[in-house]
């Protein structure tokens, strides 16, 4: 691969785009809403990009606290967050996962890290940071939340096919947005080095090209299971969906759910 990390921040340039493809994704939704019923709010979420998960909360009448390192996704969740009407209960923050204890409007009540968002952490000793971080901010009553894909064989496997098509979208401009991915597996590193391209076809036939990559760092179930361990969680739970299915060899999602307090 060649450059595969061209910015500090890999997601200045992909607002408009990432919306394309996870604006509508709603799998995960009722879980952090059946959640949030159950354990209660203020909310904070690390890694909230452009606010996909917020303003359904917010709407569902959750105070929230969105967490993210990347400027132009927070500029871009706070304009969502805004047309939805729901800015009065929705707090944004500039900040990385590890430092979740920066994060206003807490002691929270549970922690989202939704949608591999714990992956972007490269190391192991950034991702036990987080959780610690996580723990830190939640108040005796609280829940962590995790979302990560199963790295199962077949699964990383199926991340090895060269580069591949992976969405075709149109704007209300009627230009063409094509999106195409290459990833490398380094298991003895759990590294999964992502390199993306974004092709943009205008109505005139030009081409814009928006590139982008960066480094993630997958996690087995066992592994995570001792993170929370040493960063002081109780009575973990893990499933293989959002239904909250049991967990099987080949569950396409690792869904983790923690308490700061045994019940």
């Amino acid at each position: 691969m060649i450059n595969p990390f061209p910015s500090a921040d890999p997601y200045a340039d992909l607002p408009e785009l990432y919306d394309l493809e996870h604006a509508g994704y709603v799998d995960d939704l009722d879980l952090y809403l059946n959640l949030a019923l159950v354990v209660g709010d203020p909310i904070l979420e690390l890694g909230c990009g452009t606010g996909r998960l917020l303003v359904p909360l917010a709407d569902a009448g959750h105070r929230i606290t969105g967490l993210d390192l990347s400027r132009p996704m927070l500029d871009r969740a706070a304009v969502t967050v805004d047309e939805a009407g729901v800015a009065p209960r929705v707090t944004l923050h500039r900040g990385g996962m590890t430092d979740a204890g920066a994060a206003p409007g807490g002691p929270f009540g549970l922690v989202i890290v939704a949608l591999n968002s714990l992956l972007h952490l490269p190391t192991a000793a950034a991702q036990r940071e987080a959780l610690a971080a996580a723990r830190g901010v939640l108040d005796p009553r609280g829940q962590l939340v995790i979302d990560v894909l199963n790295p199962s064989p077949e699964a990383l496997r199926s991340l090895e096919q060269g580069v591949a098509h992976e969405g075709t979208w149109r704007l209300a401009s009627g230009d063409r947005v094509d999106k195409f991915a290459a990833r490398r597996v380094a298991p003895s590193t759990q590294r999964i080095d992502t390199e993306l391209w974004y092709d943009r076809l205008t109505g005139d036939g030009t081409v814009r090209r928006t590139a982008t990559g960066y480094p993630m760092r997958y996690v087995h179930p066992a592994e995570l299971e001792l993170m929370l361990e040493l960063t002081g969680f109780a009575e973990w739970r893990i499933y293989g969906g959002y239904d909250l299915d049991p967990f099987e060899d080949l569950s396409e999602r690792l869904i983790v759910t923690a308490e700061v307090t045994p019940s």
